[in-house]
């Protein structure tokens, strides 16, 4: 049986199509999930995004279900108008920046207007949100984490003392940063089969990577006699990872949902834990509040919401982790110093040089190295240090 596919992201609306994957793992951007051929035979829009109000622009991202056949994972959509509209006829436009991709703001809305989108495609349809409410986020209290027996777990602590927030969303983005085997103060230059001292060994030696969340992270307080969220988990980092190899920083993001959205998300956080069955609620019962004004049966997947964003950032040292597992090692090799034998070796980039080995009168006869993975960071991230890094 052939099997079709939808396109999905990390951003929050397109966790509204989570429910329809045969086989779901949230493992990050541009995977490919079976969808029911009726579905896909519509080609329907996806809306990812929300709308910020504060600092920090706005993005909202378009796409269309995919059949397997296509060469693209995603399928933007491309040329479109997109707009935040209020219900007092305020307009906010928003520009395509990359295909699909629509971005403008900072808005900094009125609290006593509903907002939503309105899209027209190039295609001549039209897409409207449901008007919501401009939701404000209180601050994050802390981030916190425990060591437990096989790793660390980090948690989010915040509160609301006016008793207004309840819902609660989080995304999150991880930096670290690493070292290679070993430092580099050689390279091979491979015009003239030669060995000079290397400029910058640092350049292939520490380097950072990064990662975004890409879990359903809700929390409520509604059940509460008071608006106090403590511990909400947000991460599990295993002791075998790298992610504190050396040093590691979590930037987690805080916004306020309504409580449709938290209902919404709550139910594709239910869906998304589960393999999808044919027992699982389908798109018709699970929709958001996005509607095709132009053709009102047509399914629309994505729920925009509208909220302010707060930030609080944090750092882990390796030494402040006792009993840490990881270790990066790789086994070394001794190369002859003569012409030919570095051409051998070093020539297409497979070794790097480690260091010079020489002898009793100060003649270098031979190399250390070891292969270009072990050695040059930038293959496993970046060699650019973060603004935010200490």
């Amino acid at each position: 049986m052939k099997k079709y596919y939808f396109p999905y992201c990390f951003l929050f609306p397109a966790f509204a199509i989570i429910f329809l994957a045969a086989n779901v793992l949230w493992i990050g951007c541009k995977e490919k999930y079976p969808l029911p051929k009726t579905l896909v035979d519509k080609n329907y829009l996806v809306v990812e995004g929300f709308i910020n109000n504060g600092n920090d622009l706005t993005e909202i991202k378009l796409s269309r279900t995919v059949r397997p056949e296509d060469d693209a994972y995603i399928l933007p959509e491309q040329h479109a108008m997109v707009r935040i509209v209020g219900e007092n006829g305020e307009v906010q436009n928003l520009y395509e920046t990359t295909p699909g991709t629509y971005q403008g703001g900072p808005y900094f809305l009125d609290p006593s207007v509903k907002y939503g989108i309105k899209i027209n495609t190039a295609g001549g349809k039209e897409y409207q949100s449901d008007f919501t409410e401009v939701k404000y986020t209180p601050p994050i209290d802390s981030i916190s984490w425990l060591r437990e027996e096989s790793g660390v777990r980090i948690y989010a602590n915040t509160h609301d003392p006016e008793n207004k927030s309840k819902y609660y969303t989080w995304q999150f983005e991880e930096t670290w940063d690493f070292y290679s085997y070993e430092w580099s103060s050689y390279e091979y230059v491979e015009a003239d089969t030669s060995m000079i001292s290397r400029a910058d060994p640092n350049s292939i030696y520490h380097c950072w990577q990064s990662n975004k969340s890409t879990s359903i992270l809700i929390g409520s307080s509604a059940k509460l006699s008071e608006d106090i969220l403590y511990m909400a988990p947000l991460t599990f980092i295993p002791d075998d990872s790298w992610k504190i190899s050396s040093l590691y920083s979590i930037l987690v993001k805080q916004r306020v949902l309504s409580k449709g959205a938290f209902e919404y998300l709550e139910k594709m956080k239910k869906n998304s834990e589960q393999l999808g069955t044919i027992f699982d609620p389908q798109p018709s019962s699970n929709s958001g509040n996005i509607r095709c004004t132009t053709d009102p049966s047509e399914i629309v997947i994505g729920y925009i919401y509208i909220s302010s964003t707060q930030e609080k950032r944090i750092f882990i040292r390796r030494g402040e982790v006792p009993g840490w597992k990881y270790r990066f090692f790789c086994e070394p090799d001794t190369i002859r110093n003569v012409k030919d034998s570095l051409a051998m070796f070093f020539s297409g980039g497979g070794l790097v040089p480690i260091g010079a080995i020489k002898s009793m009168i100060g003649t270098t006869t031979h190399y250390s190295a070891a292969s270009t993975t072990c050695m040059d960071c930038r293959l496993r991230g970046t060699n650019v240090k973060p603004d935010f890094w200490p």
